[in-house]
């Protein structure tokens, strides 16, 4: 199994590293219309190369992770490899910019949050966001009033849900009651900028006007207080319960 592993390893690395970056064929192709055919054949290309190899390679990564950590659940082989696949594609995406397995949701906030700046219309964006939320909010209150740990909060947030730790991936615990984490909204704004898009914002405003309502209001439903701090020059967002 070893060798397996090993193999995956490097097939996984290849792939990554063999993104064939078609620079310079724009120009020449726009003059022709078979050299535009082939540019856009090589351009639009996104397989990685490991396409139905999914099973093998799930089946090498889940012996890995095995191996690593008792927590190991059962999984399907194939819808692991195929996941491990579309890492592999997400991040062989470096024409434009280094993409990041984050990138749809990031793009999908940002667009939220402009429509909401155009439309002046942040509280509805904030409040839609507290419907969707609202009931497991509830839920974690309760066991909050029932036990006395407030941490609970803090965990419910940043760490049971996927819809934070597949848009954030570096989250630390500073404290018992404080975590902090840098924001996801600047790679994306920076480079999409460069070409029109989201020009009318900054991170600064997704950070003040989405970003800290939202865990305020998340605080108030599980009866608990979250100061949340302004944002970093890095990009630094600490959010502490206040005891």
């Amino acid at each position: 199994m070893n060798s397996v592993i090993k193999a995956m390893s490097a097939g996984i690395i290849l792939a990554v590293a063999s993104s064939a970056v078609f620079a310079g064929g724009h120009k020449n192709a726009m003059k022709d219309p078979k050299q535009m055919e082939a540019f856009l054949d090589k351009k639009l290309d996104k397989t990685t190369g490991l396409e139905g190899q999914e099973t093998a390679l799930g089946e090498g990564v889940l012996a890995m992770v095995k191996d690593m950590t008792p927590k190991a659940k059962e999984l399907d082989p194939a819808v692991m490899g195929h996941y491990v696949n579309m890492a592999v594609k997400t991040m062989n995406h470096q024409k434009a910019y280094q993409h990041e397995f984050n990138d749809a949701l990031v793009k999908l906030h940002l667009t939220a949050v402009s429509f909401a700046k155009d439309q002046g219309m942040y509280k509805e964006l904030v409040d839609n966001d507290i419907k969707t939320t609202e009931f497991m909010m509830k839920r974690i209150a309760a066991g909050i009033k029932m036990t006395g740990r407030k941490d609970y909060a803090l965990k419910a947030v940043f760490e049971q849900t996927t819809c934070f730790y597949q848009l954030v991936d570096d989250l630390k615990w500073t404290s018992p009651t404080s975590v902090s984490y840098t924001s996801p909204y600047g790679h994306v704004l920076k480079v999409s900028q460069k070409v029109g898009i989201f020009k009318n914002l900054t991170e600064k405003e997704v950070h003040d006007n989405y970003t800290i309502p939202r865990y305020k209001r998340y605080g108030e439903i599980m009866g608990v207080e979250l100061a949340v701090s302004d944002l970093g020059e890095n990009g630094e967002v600490t959010v502490s319960i206040v005891e």
